[in-house]
């Protein structure tokens, strides 16, 4: 029986890709280098110090970690407060709140991005369980932060289940033998998760799969 879903941030509850992608892009152009939308896919589900990583490799940058990370939060920070939910994202999570199911938050993203996150949304409360890549060793794909939730929520990882809508998070919640339900944006998108993860198109069919009714969307 599932106690817990437990949630993936960025692009599966909030629409923040876009927004990453802008403080990338910006903290590129500040070192000189001119990027664009094609760094998407190059940094989609990795966390910021592998981001950084490549960006040194890939354009000599010699920036260290803490000023480039700084200035990039500062951006993300300035534009968090117009973050929009995912559509139809929200309302599943609240017919899960409704139907009684314990939820907690799983990012990669900093602590403090995070809990910008949380604000904008609206779902921020201190009873909430949510982990960021600050309280643990390693990121996703690392199975570690999926582990760390049900730990804290003293469950099972047969009594949870995951949601993303990357196949970076889906390997981090397989990896700690959880059950996965990958939501990703489009079919290009979906051909890329693990077998394992069962894959839903809609806010319908996710909260189907969660075991929830439609009609409470």
């Amino acid at each position: 029986m599932i106690k817990a879903i437990l949630w993936d941030m960025d692009g599966t509850l909030a629409e923040s890709e876009s927004l990453h992608l802008k403080t990338l892009i910006a903290a590129l152009a500040r070192h000189g280098v001119e990027a664009g939308e094609e760094m998407h896919p190059l940094v989609f589900g990795k966390t910021g110090r592998e981001v950084h990583a490549l960006c040194r490799e890939r354009f000599g940058l010699t920036v260290d970690f803490a000023d480039w990370s700084m200035f990039r939060a500062r951006t993300y920070l300035e534009n968090a407060a117009a973050l929009v939910p995912r559509p139809g994202a929200l309302e599943v999570y609240r017919a899960a709140k409704a139907a009684g199911i314990t939820q907690a938050i799983v990012s990669n993203a900093s602590r403090m991005l995070l809990e910008a996150n949380l604000r904008a949304l609206g779902i921020e409360e201190p009873s909430l369980v949510s982990i960021s890549v600050n309280d643990v060793r390693n990121g996703k794909p690392s199975p570690e932060p999926y582990e760390r939730a049900a730990w804290l929520l003293r469950l099972t990882p047969e009594e949870v289940i995951a949601v993303e809508d990357s196949p970076t998070g889906a390997r981090a919640a397989i990896a700690a033998h959880m059950r996965v339900l990958a939501w990703p944006f489009d079919d290009e998108g979906a051909a890329l998760f693990p077998r394992e993860a069962q894959v839903v198109r809609s806010p319908r069919e996710l909260a189907e799969a969660l075991g929830l009714d439609p009609a409470a969307l």
